[in-house]
């Protein structure tokens, strides 16, 4: 008989110790909840100032446009065809372009000089260029050789 008692003692026990621990975590899972919906509370009010910041912005940027078209701006509703006409226009009167560089002239000087046995610091110096840009540029030259 008191093997009963003791045996039911010890299951009471063990039942009050799971509705505690039961307790416990069901207040760490509201508290939890409760800091999500705070959090996203604030998210919210966050995001709505920055949308009435950059709506602000975005007014006073358009405001400016319209005050500082000249007034020999052709409209923006011009046809597509018409755009493409002036573009291409455009493009055909412009002179051709130099695309020679002076970097080409050097490059040759850079390849002797480092093959004479000048330094890359002395190259650079002569060049007019950085010490690294000498590195790089015979690193490259290197692997195309």
């Amino acid at each position: 008989m008191m093997f009963l008692i003791v045996l039911s003692i010890l299951l009471n026990l063990v039942a009050l110790f799971a509705i505690i621990l039961l307790y416990v975590r069901q207040n760490r899972l509201l508290s939890l909840d409760s800091q999500q919906k705070r959090r996203v509370t604030e998210m919210e009010e966050l995001m709505s100032a920055y949308m009435a910041e950059l709506k602000e912005e975005n007014d006073a940027f358009l405001r400016s446009l319209a005050n500082d078209v000249p007034a020999d701006v052709e409209s923006v509703t011009e046809p597509p065809s018409m755009v493409r006409k002036k573009a291409m226009d455009a493009y055909q009167s412009v002179t051709s372009i130099d695309t020679t560089d002076q970097s080409d002239a050097v490059e040759p000087d850079i390849v002797g000089m480092y093959r004479a046995g000048v330094s890359i610091d002395e190259i650079a110096r002569a060049s007019g260029v950085g010490k690294t840009e000498v590195e790089l540029f015979l690193k490259f030259n290197r692997d195309t050789e």
